[in-house]
């Protein structure tokens, strides 16, 4: 009898803290959500800092040409952002060895049939 209490009892015991760890471990994760980041709040902020001085540029002078625009977005991926994160972007070359959805789901079909 006495080793049913204790059994109850320790069981008890284990689910309160169980839920008690929960519940901080949620409450922790929602008061510092930054700390889920993998990298700085700072990291984007060079670039962007850069392609906002050269918007400053441009919206305080004469309208540009089509050719100055089109001279200008040769030199990168487009005319203001030029080559600015050009290595972390996907391209074609990347891209050509991805499947497509319908790839994906052709193949699913037939793996489900088989």
């Amino acid at each position: 009898m006495f080793l049913t209490k204790l059994n109850n009892w320790l069981k008890s015991s284990f689910r309160l803290v169980l839920t008690a760890m929960v519940c901080g471990l949620l409450f922790i994760s929602s008061v510092y959500p930054a700390q889920a980041a993998t990298s700085k709040p700072s990291d984007g902020e060079a670039s962007l800092n850069k392609i906002q001085a050269k918007t400053d540029d441009v919206a305080s002078s004469n309208p540009r040409g089509m050719e100055e625009i089109t001279k200008e977005a040769q030199g990168g991926l487009n005319a203001v952002q030029g080559s600015a994160d050009k290595d972390k972007m996907i391209s074609r070359e990347d891209a050509s060895d991805a499947t497509t959805v319908k790839e994906q789901a052709a193949g699913f079909l037939k793996n489900l049939t088989n």
